[in-house]
């Protein structure tokens, strides 16, 4: 616990960039976005915004607003991990900014495989309806937990004291909204899951499961 709280100051520097460039994206979509912005941060409590977005925008997944949101969602993820990587010393001697970095492609490789291979699939199997459905509301969620977890690690990072205990309570609050968001999207989605299982079971095993094992096979 100390010799990690001693690493911290000296990567501070880079540390505090990245965070203020995340603050810079969500400043911008504040100004342009500002509505939509607060919708996509409420999402938990209602999803009364997703019908009314992807009706609007069913076709044009990747706008400028997903976009930004998904580098935030790399640059947080990225950052969770080094830490979670420091505090349960699964690789003890990578904490500098190139390990960030490599965290930082991982997470964008797994994600980009990911959206790839669902959009093979359903151009394949001509569900691609279906799936741009269950894809816009999955990004969707992403994004909301995103944004809550975002104080969470930001707290545990500059705290002076149980910053160990911080970053693990920061971690499991990440589960268990990953947790959520899961469950939020099979009851959303219930209908429409139920009359695709052979699509749902065949998204479960090739989206869920292959790009991971894609992506740990090209980096460790």
């Amino acid at each position: 616990m100390f010799e990690a709280t001693k690493i911290i100051p000296q990567n501070s520097d880079w540390i505090t960039l990245i965070l203020v460039f995340i603050f810079f994206i969500l400043s911008l979509l504040k100004v342009k976005f500002k509505d939509r912005l607060y919708h996509e941060s409420t999402l938990f409590f209602s999803k009364k915004y997703l019908s009314i977005y992807f009706n609007k925008e069913k076709n044009l997944i990747l706008n400028f607003f997903q976009a930004a949101l998904f580098i935030v969602k790399l640059l947080v993820l990225s950052l969770l991990f080094y830490f979670v990587n420091m505090y349960f010393k699964i690789y003890p001697n990578s904490l500098n900014f190139n390990t960030y970095m490599l965290l930082f492609f991982v997470v964008g490789l797994y994600f980009s495989i990911h959206f790839l291979f669902g959009l093979l699939l359903a151009l394949l199997f001509n569900f691609k309806n279906e799936y741009t459905k269950a894809i816009y509301f999955k990004i969707s969620h992403f994004n909301n937990l995103i944004l809550w977890i975002l104080p969470f690690l930001i707290f545990s990072i500059y705290a002076s004291k149980y910053q160990e205990l911080l970053v693990r309570i920061t971690f499991l609050i990440f589960v268990l909204l990953l947790i959520v968001r899961y469950s939020l999207f099979l009851l959303n989605n219930k209908k429409l899951i139920f009359n695709n299982l052979f699509y749902f079971i065949l998204y479960l095993c090739a989206l869920e499961i292959a790009p991971l094992i894609i992506v740990l096979k090209l980096t460790v």
